[in-house]
């Protein structure tokens, strides 16, 4: 049941639209923000240095 309604919110584009409240705080302070995929083989350094040292 939860699942249904996460998935009916998050297609709704008002809802894809919206900023998390960090990113909106940083934003005013006039900070950069970009957010990688969370296990992003080649966004993650210590993943990429270890692939390239083992190699």
């Amino acid at each position: 049941d939860n699942y249904c309604t996460r998935a009916l919110l998050s297609s709704q584009p008002n809802f894809q639209a919206q900023k998390c409240q960090l990113q909106e705080t940083l934003e005013v302070a006039r900070y950069i923000v970009i957010f990688y995929p969370v296990f992003h083989f080649e966004l993650n350094f210590i993943e990429y240095f270890c692939s390239r040292v083992k190699v």
